[in-house]
Order: structure tokens, then sequence, then C-alpha cells
């Protein structure tokens, strides 16, 4: 079904289709990042292998299995992003890279 987390799908008119399909929905616990509010954490299961990005604080976690592992926090800049060959009309906390 895809390339990138090799999800499974049934041939057409497969016997126990629903075998595959429920190893699919079983992965994406782990395949797709959780994200919420780092005081809500423990609102998920820290399966093995899954990944927490706390929205508010941009703290990352990974699940062992039984916790929430701190993993590292996410940086960034406050302005934005230019790419182009000519000066932008930007302000303090921008980013530009010249293209020229």
């Amino acid at each position: 079904m895809t390339q990138n987390h090799s999800y499974d799908t049934p041939q057409r008119g497969a016997t126990n289709w629903d075998v595959p399909l429920n190893g699919n929905f079983e992965a994406l616990d782990t395949d797709v990042e959780i994200r919420d509010r780092d005081t809500n954490k423990g609102n998920y299961e820290p399966k093995r292998g899954s990944k927490f990005l706390a929205t508010d604080t941009k703290n990352v976690y990974l699940g062992d299995g039984s916790q929430w592992q701190f993993f590292a926090t996410m940086g960034g800049i406050e302005g934005r992003i230019f790419v182009q060959s000519s000066e932008p009309n930007g302000s303090e906390g921008d980013v530009w890279i010249d293209t020229s």
C-alpha cells in the first residue's frame, strides 16, 4: 500500500482480508507521530518506537514500551525564512538565503 511504511493491501477477493488491515492499524501507533501539549503526553501509551512531539514546548519524547523518554528539544527560528536573490523586506529574526 505504501512504500515508506510497507502497509499491506489485501488482494481483491482475498479471504481473511482483515488480517493485513489490522496489522496496518497496529503499526500506525508507532509510524505516526503523536502531537499534543507536553502535559498531555500521559494520555498516550508510550509504545516502543513511538514518538511524541509536545506542541507547546517543542520537546520530543520516544516511547520505550512503559514510559516516554525525553529525546531532544526542537530548535527553530522566530522569524521567516526567505530564499531569493533580492534582499527581502523582512524584520528582525528573519533569515535571508541569498541565491544570487
